[in-house]
């Protein structure tokens, strides 16, 4: 990390290993595509009947709008409150929907049990999708589709994943990221603010980009990253964190999660402190402020939205690095 560099951000080059580990496998039931995205409009095309209507969480990511629209799905959002985060739509399923009506179950950072993820799904009278974007690591569950992606977990240039009990069918065509690779190459030297707008053009690049097979240089990368160390860092990082902070977190955090996490999310309605963690050094998305712009402030979402501190975790941080800027405030 460069000397008083930002926490978190953008991913450079991973360092190579040979152990592996990436936790799905390519086939039939799996595929391998270059975004979030496309994993997602992969299982739209696949699933044996078009749902006619999808109900969405109104706190996700409008992104994730794209594959419906692009394939003529009309959406409805349906709220999410903060319980939601870790036992998804215990009370927030959406009214009025019938057999040919699609549910988006968000697995929030990956802290959703594959137990209650599977009762959701149960309760509804369609067909289920499991939006695992921020959940990598979280048990595959075979039974309902799900899609995720890579970019947030690792440095990769391009990367997404689908599975499905169905089978999948591939894009014709095939990403190319060797363009990409620069800026990864640059992120550690540069830093996490400097690298910023290079990251930013990858990110529209892939957002306006139709669904592709995954490039070959994200495949060649995943044979030569560490995946199991990723995991198990972020999971050690976790249980530091949350051992410092869940005396003033409102969400009922586990002390061991399912998955390794995607951030530490604290929940506390301590005034400025956003502003007060990126200025002592951690880079703090906003989940997500297209929520913030269509939403009342006293809508649930709208409020997640404001209200969230998404912690990194990620591998390229010992725990401590982590506190010592947290310990600057808190």
């Amino acid at each position: 990390m460069k000397s008083g560099d930002m926490i978190g951000g953008a991913f450079g080059s991973e360092p190579e290993a040979t152990s592996g580990g990436f936790p799905l496998s390519e086939g039939v039931n799996c595929a391998w595509l270059n975004s979030g995205r496309a994993a997602l409009e992969c299982i739209l095309l696949s699933m044996p009947r078009r749902p006619g209507r999808a109900f969405v969480p109104r706190f996700t990511c409008d992104t994730v709008l794209q594959p419906f629209r692009r394939l003529g799905i009309p959406t409805l959002r349906y709220e999410i409150g903060e319980d939601d985060l870790l036992l998804p739509q215990k009370t927030h399923l959406p009214e009025g929907a019938g057999e040919d009506d699609l549910l988006l179950l968000t697995n929030y950072f990956g802290f959703i049990p594959t137990e209650a993820l599977r009762a959701a799904a149960e309760r509804h009278p369609g067909p289920s999708v499991v939006d695992a974007a921020t959940a990598l690591f979280a048990e595959s569950i075979p039974e309902l589709p799900t899609f995720y992606s890579l970019r947030k977990f690792a440095g990769v240039p391009d990367g997404g994943a689908a599975t499905a009990p169905f089978p999948l069918r591939l894009p014709g065509e095939q990403d190319d990221s060797r363009h990409r690779l620069t800026a990864l190459r640059r992120r550690d030297p540069d830093g996490a603010v400097a690298s910023l707008p290079a990251f930013e053009e990858i990110e529209k690049e892939l957002s306006l980009s139709p669904p592709l097979r995954m490039s070959p240089q994200t495949r060649g990368m995943i044979a030569r990253i560490d995946w199991m160390r990723i995991a198990r860092k972020r999971r050690e990082n976790y249980r530091h964190l949350h051992a410092k902070l869940r005396c003033i977190n409102r969400l009922n955090l586990p002390p061991d999660p399912q998955s390794a996490p995607f951030c530490y999310p604290l929940l506390c309605g301590i005034p400025n402190l956003r502003d007060e963690l990126i200025d002592a050094g951690l880079a703090l998305p906003l989940y997500w402020p297209e929520v913030i712009e269509a939403t009342d402030a006293a809508d649930p979402a709208n409020k997640l939205a404001r209200t969230l501190l998404p912690i990194p975790l990620d591998q390229r941080y010992e725990a401590q690095d982590i506190l010592t800027r947290l310990g600057k405030i808190l």
